[in-house]
């Protein structure tokens, strides 16, 4: 039973948790990279690609949400954990943490995607989002792709 969450806080930050029916893990995300474009990307792009990755940048630390297609229907996950930004080269790739791993379904994780951003949709305008995400704009076209 995977599952992903994420709602936008005060200015520069967000809250997520990603989890299944074992573990859930919960995060906070700041503005300093746009992790909600990049999760809505995921979910388009792994429908032709073998694997994407989630950077969800804390300060300082980071969570990398890691997903591998195994064929039309599996799915593989791992989210890592980083004391510093792997991402931005600070960190050594192989220095991280495994928090939480598992099998869902492609279907399953386009779905759980989707529902964030609606979710989002639902509580806050296009105007809203920007002025509590400060430097990035809602994925608009993402989300019109994913609906």
């Amino acid at each position: 039973m995977f599952f992903i969450e994420y709602k936008l806080g005060r200015a520069g930050w967000a809250f997520g948790k990603i989890g299944n029916s074992e573990n859930e893990i919960k995060f906070v995300t700041s503005y300093l990279h746009d992790s909600l474009l990049e999760l809505a990307q995921s979910a388009i792009d792994i429908k032709t690609m073998t694997s994407r990755r989630v950077i969800f940048m804390d300060e300082p630390g980071e969570y990398i949400l890691i997903i591998k297609r195994m064929d039309n229907i599996r799915l593989l996950y791992e989210l890592r954990w980083y004391n510093d930004w792997f991402s931005w080269g600070m960190y050594p790739e192989d220095k991280f943490v495994l928090e939480l791993s598992g099998e869902t379904t492609v279907p399953k994780y386009i779905n759980q995607v989707r529902n964030v951003l609606f979710k989002i949709m639902e509580k806050h305008s296009e105007k809203e989002y920007k002025k509590l995400w400060i430097e990035h704009p809602f994925p608009t076209k993402e989300f019109n792709e994913l609906k």
